[in-house]
């Protein structure tokens, strides 16, 4: 359950209260929920479709549909002539410190979690010739937090409340493509455009004394980034890729509103804008892809993650962000049985995997240890998959958690 500060602090200092809405670092360390970080894990690239995600989250050297554009567009060239995907995922995350929570205004009994549900992409590919070419539209990156809100009453009659909310997206619209040089190598190269939105809002009200303040930053994302990779097939059994995507900025147009409210008497309001940057870092792949038996599929990739060239400017001012370059690392195997369904053969994989996934701030030094598990249906030209990952943090304190459940359906001929 969520504590507010004793309520005779809130009436003697709401200018202490307005200056708490904006919570600086100075106040606490927020570890991996800074006001920019994405939900879940700082480490969003690449995306993963629901296939991958069951196998230990590993597509830079293995690839079902078009998703895979987003992490390898050379293994568009290994996907059959068309393939089309359309998915969606339920996320849910828990955190002790983002905002004003976990900083002395609010403070918490324990983690608390937040989980929504939506679609996360769509996706097209086309083989032709030597060539290949992707477009797709995906979630990249969700900022949404729990809603955090204590209140206290005498009687039926509200004295004091106190609420907390942010959220927001970062969609990514990719085209990708892709030529082979010879039979077993291949070059590819994508082309990625964000755009989005973060949306935080606080809000402070004291009816017994009559006061209300309220403080709101809306920032409106825009980015440009390069993705690519190659392949190489040293036999028909195995596929080894490297992969990138270029450092970055994300740009933010921000606004922002403080208002303080003292009914009957005083109402005074500061808007401010501000155009900010988030300095994104390089980011470089490695994966293998080994057929061990013809029902038997294993994958391992690896992925370095420049993060000690982040930079953020937020609110016009410099942040700090100390950060650690950290690796990524998932495996995972897929078994695949086959079968008859009234009168067509179809296949069923079983997917399971494993991944190390380490968050880059300094303090406190943290990682996600993920389980991954998943399972699908392809009949003729018809696919489905279904994907789960279990995520257990440490290192925090806090005994975080993070899950993801996907599904996808799609057609390929």
């Amino acid at each position: 359950m969520i504590n507010s500060r004793s309520l005779w602090i809130s009436l003697l200092f709401p200018a202490f209260l307005l200056a708490a809405a904006l919570p600086s670092p100075a106040q606490y360390v927020p570890g991996q929920y800074t006001a920019e970080a994405p939900f879940r894990s700082w480490n969003s690239f690449p995306y993963i479709g629901a296939a991958a995600l069951g196998r230990g989250q590993t597509i830079f050297a293995w690839g079902t549909d078009a998703t895979v554009s987003a992490a390898n567009p050379s293994l568009l060239l290994t996907l059959p002539k068309w393939t089309l995907s359309l998915g969606g995922s339920y996320l849910y995350a828990t955190t002790a410190k983002y905002g004003p929570v976990g900083s002395g205004v609010l403070g918490t009994s324990g983690p608390i979690g937040r989980g929504f549900l939506g679609l996360d992409h769509a996706a097209v590919s086309l083989r032709a010739g030597r060539f290949a070419f992707s477009a797709a539209i995906f979630l990249s990156e969700s900022y949404a937090r729990p809603i955090a809100e204590a209140s206290e009453y005498s009687g039926s009659t509200l004295l004091y409340l106190v609420r907390y909310e942010q959220g927001g997206r970062l969609w990514t619209s990719h085209f990708g493509t892709a030529v082979r040089l010879s039979e077993r190598f291949g070059v590819g190269l994508g082309l990625n455009v964000e755009t989005g939105q973060i949306n935080e809002d606080f809000l402070e009200d004291i009816p017994i004394a009559g006061y209300t303040i309220i403080g709101s930053k809306s920032l409106d994302l825009s980015g440009l980034s390069l993705n690519g990779g190659v392949f190489w097939e040293p036999s028909a059994s195995m596929r080894v890729a490297l992969t990138f995507q270029t450092p970055s900025k994300l740009t933010a147009s921000t606004r922002t509103l403080d208002r303080y409210q003292a009914a009957g008497r005083t109402d005074i309001s500061i808007r401010g804008e501000a155009e900010d940057v988030f300095h994104r870092p390089l980011v470089l792949g490695a994966g293998l892809s080994w057929r061990i038996a013809e029902r038997l599929r294993t994958a391992l990739d690896v992925s370095y993650i420049r993060w000690s060239d982040y930079r953020a400017t937020w609110i016009g001012e410099n942040q700090v962000r100390d950060f650690r370059d950290v690796l990524r690392v998932g495996a995972g195997a897929e078994y695949v049985s086959d079968f008859r369904l009234f009168g067509t053969r179809a296949s069923a994989p079983l997917r399971i995997g494993i991944g190390y996934d380490p968050q880059p701030p300094k303090d406190p030094r943290s990682a996600y240890l993920v389980f991954t598990f998943g399972t699908g249906l392809a009949a003729g030209g018809f696919r489905i998959d279904l994907g789960t990952s279990l995520g257990f943090e440490s290192g925090s304190g806090d005994t975080l958690n993070a899950r993801r459940i996907s599904l996808a359906c799609g057609y390929v001929f």
